[in-house]
Order: C-alpha cells, then structure tokens, then sequence
C-alpha cells in the first residue's frame, strides 16, 4: 500500500513556489532569501562557500538560457572534481521546470541504479548522462499515460490549481509517496 504525504508536499510547494518566484526576480548570486531558500528545499548543507559560490553564480548567469544535464555535470566536475548528478538536475530543474529532478526515491521508482563509483570518471560521467537522460524518457512516456493524469488530478484536488508544471507535481508525489 503506498501513501502520499500531502502536508508535506503542501509545505515543500511554498517553498518551491518562493524559489521560482525569487528566481526570475532577483540576482540569485547574491540574494540571501533565494540562496537560504534554495538550500533548505533542496537539502544543500555542509558546503564550502566556493561551493555556494559557484552554483549560485552558474544559476544567475544561465537564468535565461537553455541548459543541458551534461553541461551542469561537466561545470560542477570542473569546479570540484566531483560529479553532482543529484546537484545538477536541481540547477537544470530550477532553469526549465519542465525537466526532472535527480532524486534517491525518483531513482527507486524508476529502477535506476546510479553509475559505480569504480568506474573511470570519463565512463561514469556519461553513464550518469544516460540515467537522467532515462529518467527524462521515463517523464515523457508516464506523462502521456493514465496514471499521470490521475496524478495531477489529485495533486491539483488535493493541493489546489498552482502554477507548478505538470513534472514538478509528479516530481513532488514521487518524493512524498513511501510504499
């Protein structure tokens, strides 16, 4: 049986709501509002502040362009030596909300298993590039299907019409529903 957090989904949507508001009306770079807000939904913690540096000045300079899940990846493994999947869909995701989040329950319901980490960098960089990208084909086929307009129908029921596009309620249903 599968149950649905809906007072969690309420309180996550306010402060998503606030992100993509603050995000289209200030300089993210520098804004303490969006950057606390940012942090706190997507569970940003314990960085260095080159870290935070870096992600809200990429955020800020590439508001207004169309951005790929790779060019995210390689940006953060160029400043960091390290591959943010999980970071990167949530760059990619805040730009165009129409793309999906990278996430360990999206990932548990999808049945994708992220890349070993013994792989060669270069192997596991584009091995992370075809999950998300499985991910997206996974939006797009489920988009079209019943149980995504159920979906929807019930987020928008239980939550009320918002102006969240129809990936971000899938997304928020997958985070908060726990079998």
């Amino acid at each position: 049986m599968t149950s649905t957090n809906w007072l969690n989904i309420k309180t996550g949507l306010q402060k998503y709501e606030k992100i993509m508001e603050l995000f289209h009306s200030v300089d993210v770079s520098e804004n303490e509002e969006f950057q606390r807000t940012f942090n706190g939904f997507y569970r940003v913690r314990r960085r260095k502040p080159d870290f935070y540096n870096a992600l809200y000045s990429f955020l800020e300079s590439h508001k207004n362009k169309k951005i790929t899940f790779a060019e995210v990846l390689q940006y953060f493994y160029e400043q960091f030596g390290r591959l943010e999947a999980s970071f990167s869909s949530k760059v990619v995701a805040t730009i165009n909300p129409d793309m999906p989040i990278w996430d360990s329950e999206v990932l548990k319901r999808l049945k994708i298993k992220i890349p070993a980490y013994t792989l060669s960098p270069n192997e596991r960089f584009n091995q992370t590039v075809e999950k998300y990208n499985q991910i997206i084909l996974w939006y797009r086929d489920f988009m079209n299907s019943a149980e995504a307009r159920d979906m929807i129908e019930t987020f928008d029921e239980e939550i009320g019409i918002t102006n969240i596009t129809p990936t971000k309620k899938i997304d928020f249903i997958l985070w908060q529903t726990r079998d």
